[in-house]
C-alpha cells in the first residue's frame, strides 16, 4: 500500500480492519469501556477525530464477546437524515424509529437469537414474524429517504412505533432469548444543521433508556441542539473525543496510526521523524487530517511536507469552513466573521508578538468571556465543528477573576502562514502551555457589528439546497483517490448519481458482489452525506 491509499474514513474499513488498525491509548480504552457499559453516552468530537472508529471498535469487541456477555451491539448511522428536509417533523421521528427497530431485529437475527418464526417484535406490525416486521420497516425508512427525489410524499410515513413499544420489544427479546441487554450505537445522530431533528433525536434517546437498552450517540461540537427535554447532566454522560497534543505519548500513538495501515512506512517515518512529527502536531489530534496530509506529502520529505502544510492549513481548511456559508445561508455571517476573526486578527497577533518579543509568543489558546455576544460564541462553535478550534475547558477563570471558555487553535493554522511551517511547528511544540491564553472580554472591540446579530433566527433561514448540489463532481467528496476512481469507472461521477444508485447498480461492475457492493455503497453514501451536511 502506498500512502496514496491510506484509509482516512472509518466507512472505508471492515470491522476486521478496524480491529487491526486500532492504536489504543488509555483514554481510548476508557471511552470504549463506557460505550460498552449500561450508561447513556454522548460522544462529541470534530470531523475525523475518531468518533465512528471508537463506535466500531466497541461494536467489534461486543460482537466477539457476545457468547459470554450476551450484550447485543447494534450499530446504526443516521447520515442520511439530511435528505428528510421537510416541513413535517414527524417524518424524521418515524424514519428514526423504523431504522432503529429494523437494525435491532437484523442484528438479533444475525446473532442467531431470533429464529425464523420468532414473534418477539411481531406486535410492532400488523401480524407476521420478525422478518416481515423488519422488511416493512426497511421499506418505510428507505421510502422516506427517497421522497426528496420527486418532491412527493412517501407512500407510507407513519411507522406506528413509539419509544415505549421499542423498549417493551427489547425487554421481551432479552427475556425470551437470553440476551442480557442491547447497546445501540448511533453514528451521525441527526443532521447537524437541522436543530429540530436533533431535538427529536435526543428526546427519543432519553425515552429509550431502560435496564435492557442503552443508547450511545456520536455528535459534532458546536452544532448540536439537545432541546429542552434532554439535560446532559441528568440524561447522559458527555465524552469529548480529542487526542491531547500535550500528552507525552501523543506523537508515538499518531505514528502508530499510520504504520498500522501500512507497515512499510515505518522506515520512511523514522527516517524523516521531525517532518512526520510536524505533520502529526499540526493535525492537532485529528487522525483523519494526519492521514490526508501524509498521503498528500508522499513521498514523505521536508519539501513535500512544507508544500502540503501551506496548501492545507493556509487554504483548504479555511475554504472548507467558508463553504458552510454557501450551503447554510442563515449561518453565513457568523461563519465569515469567525474566519476573519482568526485569520486577520488572532493569528497575525500571535505572529507579530512572536517576531517582536524577546519572549517568543507560543500561545495557541484563546479565552472568551462567558458574557460575550451569542453570535460570537456561535461563530466559535462553528469553528469547532470544522476542527479549526477545539474547546479546551469551560467555566475557566481568567486574569481578572471572570469566567469564560478556553479554545485551542488548530496548530497547523497557527504555523501554516510561516515561511517554514515544518520548523515553525516543531519549534512551537516545545513550549506550549495550557495556562497561557489570549483573552477577549465580554465587549471586545473586534466583535463589532456581529454582536447585534439575532442568533435565534439563523436557523429559520435555511436553504433547501440538496437538488442544487446534485451535479457536483465526485471529486469534491472527501474520500480516497482509489474509491473516487472506482465510482467514476462505474459511471457514478456526481453527487446525484451516487444518491440515486443502489447496491444492485454497483453489482453491475466486474468482480463486485453483494458484500463489496454494500461496502462501496456505505463509503460513497457517507462521503456524499458529509459533503451535504457541510
Amino acid at each position: 500500500m502506498s500512502t496514496n491509499e491510506l484509509h482516512f474514513r472509518t466507512e472505508d474499513l471492515t470491522l476486521e480492519d478496524v480491529e487491526k488498525y486500532f492504536v489504543e491509548t488509555d483514554v481510548d480504552r476508557q471511552t470504549i469501556d463506557i460505550l460498552k457499559s449500561k450508561k447513556t453516552v454522548v460522544l462529541q468530537g470534530a470531523r475525523g477525530v475518531g468518533k465512528s472508529f471508537l463506535l466500531k471498535v466497541a461494536q467489534k469487541e461486543m460482537d466477539d464477546e457476545f457468547s459470554n456477555s450476551k450484550t447485543l451491539a447494534v450499530y446504526v448511522t443516521f447520515n442520511k437524515a439530511g435528505l428528510l428536509q421537510t416541513s413535517e417533523p414527524e417524518r424524521f421521528k418515524h424514519w428514526m424509529l423504523a431504522k432503529i427497530c429494523n437494525r435491532i431485529i437484523r442484528e438479533a437475527r444475525k446473532k442467531g437469537v431470533l429464529q425464523n418464526h420468532s414473534s418477539v417484535f411481531s406486535t410492532l406490525s400488523a401480524g407476521g414474524d420478525d422478518e416481515v416486521t423488519a422488511s416493512r420497516l426497511e421499506t418505510l425508512w428507505r421510502g422516506l429517504e427517497d421522497a426528496w427525489k420527486t418532491d412527493s410524499p412517501p407512500i407510507q410515513a407513519d411507522s406506528g412505533l413509539d419509544p415505549e413499544m421499542i423498549k417493551d420489544a427489547v425487554e421481551d427479546l432479552c427475556d425470551e432469548t437470553g440476551v442480557g441487554r442491547v447497546v445501540l450505537l448511533v453514528d451521525e445522530a441527526a443532521h447537524v444543521f437541522i436543530p429540530e431533528q436533533q431535538r427529536q433525536f435526543f428526546t427519543v434517546m432519553r425515552d429509550l433508556r431502560s435496564p435492557y437498552l442503552s443508547v450511545k450517540a456520536a455528535v459534532y461540537p458546536g452544532v448540536t441542539y439537545f432541546g429542552d427535554s434532554f439535560q446532559m447532566s441528568h440524561d447522559a454522560e458527555l465524552i469529548n473525543v480529542n487526542r491531547n497534543i500535550l500528552d507525552p505519548e501523543y506523537l508515538s500513538s499518531m505514528r502508530q496510526i499510520v504504520i498500522r495501515q501500512d507497515p512499510s512506512l515505518e522506515v520512511i517515518v523514522n527516517r524523516h521523524g521531525a517532518v512526520f512529527d510536524a505533520l502529526a502536531f499540526a493535525a492537532s489530534g485529528n487522525p483523519r487530517t494526519l492521514l490526508k496530509t501524509m498521503s498528500s506529502a508522499s513521498p514523505l520529505n521536508t519539501n513535500n511536507a512544507q508544500r502540503v502544510m501551506r496548501e492545507y492549513y493556509r487554504d483548504i481548511i479555511w475554504s472548507e469552513h467558508s463553504a458552510l456559508g454557501d450551503r447554510y445561508i442563515g449561518h453565513r455571517t457568523v461563519i465569515d466573521w469567525g474566519r476573519e476573526f482568526l485569520q486577520q486578527e488572532v493569528i497575525p497577533m500571535l505572529r507579530r508578538n512572536q517576531r517582536n518579543s524577546g519572549d517568543p509568543d507560543k500561545r495557541v489558546f484563546l479565552w472568551i468571556h462567558r458574557d460575550a455576544p451569542a453570535a460570537v460564541k456561535e461563530a466559535l462553535r462553528l469553528l469547532c465543528y470544522s476542527g479549526i478550534l477545539h474547546e479546551a475547558g469551560s467555566g475557566l477563570v481568567a486574569t481578572r477573576g471572570v469566567t469564560g471558555t478556553r479554545y485551542m487553535l488548530n496548530i497547523g493554522t497557527r504555523t501554516g502562514p510561516e515561511s517554514d511551517p515544518v520548523t515553525a511547528t516543531n519549534w512551537l511544540r516545545e513550549a506550549i502551555s495550557i495556562k497561557r491564553m489570549i483573552e477577549f472580554g465580554a465587549n471586545h472591540e473586534l466583535y463589532g457589528s456581529i454582536a447585534k446579530l439575532d442568533v435565534e433566527r439563523m436557523d429559520e433561514v435555511r436553504q433547501e439546497f440538496i437538488k442544487s448540489q446534485l451535479d457536483r463532481s465526485v471529486d469534491q467528496l472527501d474520500m480516497t483517490a482509489f474509491a473516487r476512481q472506482k465510482l467514476r469507472e462505474l459511471g457514478f461521477d456526481t453527487v446525484g448519481k451516487i444518491l440515486a444508485a443502489s447496491e444492485a447498480d454497483f453489482q453491475q461492475a466486474r468482480y463486485v458482489g453483494a458484500v463489496r457492493s454494500r461496502r462501496m455503497m456505505n463509503i460513497a453514501t457517507a462521503a456524499v452525506m458529509e459533503y451535504l451536511s457541510g
